[in-house]
């Protein structure tokens, strides 16, 4: 089954304070939605965090950050959150690793797998560039 197409990759969405954005990423369901909330509203700094799945056949997931102090921006907050959810999901993989050696292989396949489809998104949008210029 082919993934419908996202409508956006990355985008920042809102005007006023920098301290409140909603960010839409394509690609994306509840899977990360909920992990990004959950890191987020553990962080002292963050008033509100929420996320929404606009529609289950559109590949995007809305994640919305306020922040409670004006120098902190909820892009800033967002990344913080990112990166450690990405070096909480590093331990919890290692430790599988370690104990199951084939997750190891899984891993490798998998990374292999990705830079395939980011290749393959890459020329594509080259192919539509080209077509566009036409």
């Amino acid at each position: 089954m082919k993934v419908k197409k996202a409508p956006v990759t990355f985008q920042v969405r809102g005007t006023g304070p920098p301290a409140n954005r909603t960010f839409a990423i394509g690609y994306e369901d509840h899977t990360l939605g909920n992990a990004l909330r959950h890191v987020l509203i553990q962080n002292a700094k963050v008033g509100f965090a929420g996320y929404s799945v606009p529609h289950p056949s559109e590949p995007v997931v809305h994640i919305r950050v306020q922040t409670n102090e004006p120098e902190t921006t909820a892009i800033s907050a967002l990344q913080e959150a990112c990166e450690t959810l990405s070096k909480q999901c590093e331990m919890v993989l290692e430790k599988l690793e370690g104990r199951l050696p084939e997750v190891k292989q899984d891993k490798v396949d998998l990374d292999a797998k990705l830079e395939q489809m980011i290749q393959d998104e890459d020329e594509d949008a080259a192919d539509y560039d080209e077509e566009m210029e036409e």
